[in-house]
């Protein structure tokens, strides 16, 4: 905002909300932003997304959206959304083949990989992706194993099962669960010695071995962009869906070697940014 001339305190002012982990406060949280009178809601996850849309249809709501925005109804289309809601679709699940390969790139023997996910945003959503995800892992002759977690106790026992079964490589779809726990999933991760590879740069720099996935700097950069437009008064409706352009490689080369993991030159000549 500073770098669009925006002051705070001057020319805007930030309430934040936080709901601590808690997911069934959020809807709560964004009725509490609305009866002060918020001219702009930011919103940084998909719960947080779908809990203000839930509380208002007329104030505008942004944020950085992992799910298909169309798919939700939270939009008509990403050029026309056509309601309250816009900002920036991180195609985060589309995105999950991509890792799946990867990690077949940097653990070449690996055959069975666990995959942390839950029933999220819907059961339909994650069936689907699940689907995808299955058809990805036979072509790189994997099998996958779920994993299907909400609390941290659940995160921990994961990991048991994980070791039980053989599991050689770990993968996440992104859901509260994995986002509230990814110091805990990046740190167990690497205490199990195993390979695994997420959607955001912060597991990798929590420890986890790899990530791929758009910039998080950028896309709050991109979101400043609609909080600026949305507070000198261009409508809501006027402002597309945006995506990324550019997705980032991160790969952490110390928790590689404490795991046994020889990452291929290749691979670290890709990366745009190597944790030593």
């Amino acid at each position: 905002m500073r770098a669009l001339g925006m002051i705070e305190g001057r020319d805007f002012v930030l309430e934040e909300r936080y709901a601590d982990g808690d997911e069934t406060r959020l809807q709560s949280l964004a009725a509490e932003l609305i009866a002060l009178g918020v001219n702009v809601i930011l919103a940084t996850s998909q719960p947080s997304i779908a809990a203000a849309w839930r509380v208002t249809k007329s104030v505008p709501v942004i944020g950085r959206m992992v799910d298909d925005p169309v798919t939700d109804g939270m939009a008509q289309s990403l050029a026309q959304p056509g309601g309250n809601v816009t900002g920036v679709y991180t195609m985060t699940e589309e995105m999950n083949p991509k890792r799946l390969a990867l990690l077949k790139e940097v653990a070449p023997a690996a055959r069975r990989v666990g995959l942390l996910r839950q029933d999220f945003p819907s059961e339909g959503i994650a069936k689907r992706d699940w689907q995808n995800e299955e058809l990805a892992a036979h072509q790189l002759e994997l099998e996958l194993f779920a994993l299907n977690v909400r609390t941290a106790d659940e995160v921990t026992t994961a990991f048991d099962q994980a070791s039980a079964n053989g599991v050689q490589g770990m993968v996440t779809f992104r859901n509260p669960t994995v986002v509230t726990y990814l110091e805990l999933i990046a740190g167990l991760s690497r205490k199990r010695r195993l390979p695994a590879v997420f959607d955001a740069r912060e597991y990798v720099e929590a420890g986890g071995l790899m990530s791929y996935g758009p910039n998080i700097d950028r896309t709050y950069r991109q979101l400043a962009t609609y909080a600026y437009k949305l507070l000198h008064g261009t409508p809501v409706s006027n402002l597309p869906i945006e995506q990324p352009t550019t997705f980032e490689l991160v790969i952490n080369k110390r928790t590689a070697n404490d795991i046994g993991i020889s990452v291929p030159s290749s691979l670290l000549t890709r990366a745009d940014k190597v944790i030593e």
